[in-house]
């Protein structure tokens, strides 16, 4: 059985081929270097990029995979959430695909999308429940699972998701956009504890604004009497990343150890911080966890494609074609 997946939750166009839950093809083309200049993704330019390019990425993804559209026995696509408006673009391609072609449509939450990345080409074996963690932009979870289908969440950020917090910070220094590459590339072990930044947790919720903020003072503090130097730069962004990536941690294990869950996935486009998997490899050593491959980390269309098939299979059912996208 194949499976198309369609992704186009943020600034990503996406389109996967899958054969049940072998990768045949997973093509994306970003719109990133349009929104660099902004500092983030302005939606505008992403829903525009997403009309431009989704037909030749659907395009590029058979041809990747030897598959033809008729070949296809269900259609996947990312309803929730994300930008309002580059969602409804392929969603509503989705549904003309699937309306044409006469095949099942079934709607995905690309969150719940990222937690079955290391179940794809069968690196893993499904086994419920487990403790599921999604770090990504706009988004920072807890969930507890017993299935696809039952979900719910443990904690959650209370303000800014992790990635858009590596994103301010590294516009407020200077560094680029996309945040969280940079910051990771140049995170030195040396200066992790130079500056005493905190990141706010309530139980398993999370806070990443009052870090953030604390980071830009500091920065505004030594500008008073010196020039912010690369060296100066290194040690706040190194002393930022090991607060966040030490509350991190030490959350998702105090929510294995309070739920007396032994099984923990983690996926989401900052699951790709070396350091964060490194740390998570290394303390977690109790637990079976599962990350999500580098290739299948940020938003992407295979991941779709893969709990799509899922669900369907599980569920014997597909989605109304009256189905909204959800911001």
């Amino acid at each position: 059985m194949y499976t198309l997946g369609i992704e186009t939750s943020c600034d990503e166009t996406s389109c996967a081929v899958l054969k049940k839950y072998r990768v045949l093809a997973n093509t994306t083309v970003s719109s990133l270097r349009e929104h660099a200049k902004f500092g983030g993704v302005v939606p505008e330019i992403a829903t525009r990029a997403h009309l431009k390019n989704i037909d030749r990425v659907l395009k590029i993804c058979l041809q990747r995979a030897k598959v033809s559209l008729d070949q296809i026995d269900l259609i996947a696509c990312t309803y929730k959430p994300g930008l309002i408006g580059a969602l409804v673009v392929g969603l509503n391609f989705a549904k003309a695909l699937a309306l044409a072609l006469k095949k099942p449509f079934v709607g995905v939450n690309h969150l719940h999308a990222h937690l079955f990345a290391p179940f794809l080409n069968s690196r893993a074996k499904l086994e419920f429940p487990f403790l599921g963690l999604v770090v990504s932009g706009g988004h920072t979870e807890i969930y507890h699972v017993d299935d696809f289908d039952k979900i719910r969440i443990v904690g959650q950020t209370r303000d800014d998701a992790c990635g858009e917090a590596y994103d301010k910070v590294a516009r407020a220094l200077q560094l680029g956009y996309p945040g969280g590459p940079v910051i990771d590339s140049l995170f030195n072990p040396r200066y992790k504890n130079d500056f005493p930044f905190r990141c706010g947790r309530m139980g398993f919720d999370l806070s990443f604004s009052g870090i953030k903020t604390a980071l830009m003072y500091k920065k505004m503090e030594i500008e008073r009497t010196k020039k912010l130097d690369k060296k100066t730069k290194i040690r706040l962004i190194s002393s930022f990343q090991e607060s966040v990536v030490t509350t991190i941690v030490n959350t998702i294990l105090d929510a294995a150890k309070k739920s007396k869950i032994k099984r923990v996935v983690c996926g989401g486009g900052v699951v790709a911080n070396r350091y964060l998997r490194s740390r998570l490899a290394a303390e977690a050593t109790d637990l079976q966890l599962l990350i999500a491959p580098l290739e299948y980390a940020p938003d992407n269309a295979a991941i779709v494609a893969g709990l799509g098939f899922y669900l369907y299979r599980r569920r014997a059912r597909e989605s109304n074609f009256n189905l909204r996208a959800e911001a």
